[in-house]
């Protein structure tokens, strides 16, 4: 969480400092874009359920599963909607 924090002042700071110039925006380095790129991108174990591999199709989840004996988990959105076709 701390690292979000940060990452987010960061980007808010840069963002406040391009908008305070009326001219011609600011150009990054390829160091900056990089440092900033970093900074931006989800970290590992920050967002948990993107780590999971996810099957779109309920039979190959459903054959998986068997396969290796392991509960199945189905993720459904609003109405009934699969969650891999939003």
């Amino acid at each position: 969480m701390k690292h979000l924090m940060t990452t987010v002042i960061g980007v808010s700071v840069v963002i406040t400092a391009s908008v305070a110039h009326a001219g011609e925006p600011a150009l990054l380095s390829a160091e900056q874009f990089e440092k900033l790129h970093q900074m931006i991108k989800p970290q590992r174990g920050e967002a948990r359920w993107m780590e999971i591999d996810w099957h779109p199709n309920i039979w190959e989840a459903r054959q998986k599963a068997a396969r290796e004996g392991k509960p199945l988990f189905i993720w459904a959105g609003s109405g009934g909607a699969p969650a891999a076709g939003c």
